[in-house]
């Protein structure tokens, strides 16, 4: 039998060794983590729901509350009966992925800085806004290209003042103006006056102006184009997990639906806004807007991402 003073040592011993494997396994995830930052980033795992989980190597596996990024080389495991989306980095494209499944991915460094790609060093080190006048006011959906035929109209509206909202056929000067006058954001293109259908015809330019109310001076536009494959039944998803989508989809070719990426960005919670996939998408939306304020509250974001 033994001694009260060896079951003591033993056990002091025990209490020695779980503390050191939990250091070990502590500083070996910071190593990982420090590794990780310097390396491009392959894919991001977006959890479908509140109990998605994902293992890492060595570790137990852990709930998968936001946007997780995977980058090049790391190992994570899906376990049995979980579902993630994944949104592959490279391109933009999601993927429904089930366990029990492994993930390994490989991913080379861009010859340029990719928003969603490139070590996010190298994406604050170049993150800047396009120039625009002081007086204009920033639109902010649509622009460029949008998949809706009704789609939201939204600005950065000056606080207390009222807008009078044009949208122009840009391919037929004959066709009347859809008009709204002494509104203020957001807006739906089908609350606009008009002898016209309410929706827009796809693959087709349109302009949209904006002057203060009861003024000539126009002190906000944009020009964008309707996709091909728009549709009026096209509207803009509801869960976290369809609104990064969404916005990852939206910016992932050229020309890109930069309005349509803002629209959802907007719509999401502010931990999954925060998440890295989140962030990045802000910088370049922000910086192709040329919006000051909003780039600003996401790089202090990724800032704190990158803090131990």
């Amino acid at each position: 039998m033994a001694s009260p003073l060896s079951t003591h040592r033993t056990l002091l011993w025990l209490g020695v060794a779980v503390v050191l494997v939990t250091v070990a396994g502590v500083a070996g995830r910071a190593i990982l983590r420090a590794k990780a930052l310097r390396t491009p980033i392959a894919a991001y795992l977006i959890p479908i729901d509140n109990l998605t989980r994902v293992k890492q190597p060595w570790w137990p596996s852990t709930r998968l509350a936001v946007p997780r990024a995977l980058h090049s080389g790391e190992r994570i495991a899906i376990p049995s009966g979980m579902s993630v989306k994944l949104i592959h980095a490279d391109n933009g494209t999601a993927e429904q992925v089930t366990g029990p499944t492994k993930l390994f991915l490989r991913q080379k460094l861009p010859s340029e800085p990719d928003a969603l790609v490139s070590p996010l060093t190298e994406i604050l080190a170049t993150a800047n806004t396009k120039a625009h006048a002081d007086n204009a006011i920033i639109v902010t959906t649509p622009v460029s290209m949008t998949r809706y035929l009704n789609p939201s109209i939204t600005w950065i509206a000056r606080e207390g003042v009222t807008y009078d909202v044009a949208v122009t056929d840009a391919a037929d000067s004959f066709v009347p103006p859809r008009l709204a006058r002494g509104v203020r954001p957001p807006l739906a293109l089908a609350d606009l006056e008009t002898p016209q259908r309410r929706q827009l015809g796809a693959d087709r330019n349109y302009t949209l102006i904006i002057r203060e109310a009861n003024s000539t001076t126009v002190i906000g536009g944009a020009r964008f184009l309707t996709t091909t494959d728009a549709q009026l039944q096209n509207t803009l998803p509801t869960t976290p997990a369809e609104l990064i989508t969404e916005a990852a989809a939206a910016m992932a070719k050229s020309p890109t639906r930069t309005g349509d990426a803002w629209l959802a960005l907007s719509r999401l919670p502010s931990d999954w806004a925060a998440s890295e996939l989140g962030v990045r998408l802000r910088l370049r939306v922000a910086a192709e807007l040329g919006h000051s304020e909003e780039l600003t509250r996401a790089l202090a974001d990724a800032r704190a991402l990158k803090s131990p």
